[in-house]
C-alpha cells in the first residue's frame, strides 16, 4: 500500500483511504474522501512520510516519484480511528450545545466526575 499525492494546480490532493493517513499526520480537512494542501507543502509531508516509512507515490504532470516503505496500513488504522473520535467529539459537543442550562450542568458534573476518579 502507499499514498498517492496528484498534483492539480496549485494543490496537491490525496483520496480515498490515503486521506485519513494525512489528516492523522496533520489534521488536513477530508471532503468527500479527499483532502489536499498547497504545493507549498509538498517537502513538509515527503519528509514526514519518509520519517514515518510511509510509502508514496507522487504524482505531477509528465512525472512521477515514488519512495517505497512500509507502514501504510498502521498509519491508515491510526488516521481512521482519529477521524472517527474527532468526528464523535463533534457530534457530541453539538448535542451538549442544545441542552438547557440544567441539563448540561448534570452532564458536566458526571463527565468531571469520571475523569477525576482516574
Amino acid at each position: 500500500m502507499q499514498i498517492t499525492i496528484r498534483k492539480h494546480g496549485g494543490f496537491y490532493h490525496v483520496f480515498d483511504d490515503d486521506c485519513y493517513i494525512l489528516y492523522y499526520l496533520f489534521d488536513y480537512k477530508i471532503i468527500n474522501r479527499k483532502t489536499g494542501f498547497p504545493l507549498s507543502s509538498l517537502n513538509k509531508v515527503i519528509n514526514k512520510l519518509t520519517d514515518l516509512s510511509i510509502s508514496y507515490e507522487v504524482i505531477e504532470e509528465g512525472k512521477r516519484d515514488f519512495k517505497k516503505l512500509n507502514k501504510y496500513n498502521k498509519y491508515l488504522k491510526l488516521g481512521i480511528s482519529k477521524y472517527d473520535k474527532d468526528n464523535k467529539y463533534l457530534s457530541i459537543y453539538s448535542k451538549l450545545d442544545s441542552l438547557d442550562d440544567t441539563d448540561l450542568d448534570k452532564i458536566l458534573e458526571y463527565i468531571d466526575g469520571i475523569i477525576n476518579e482516574k
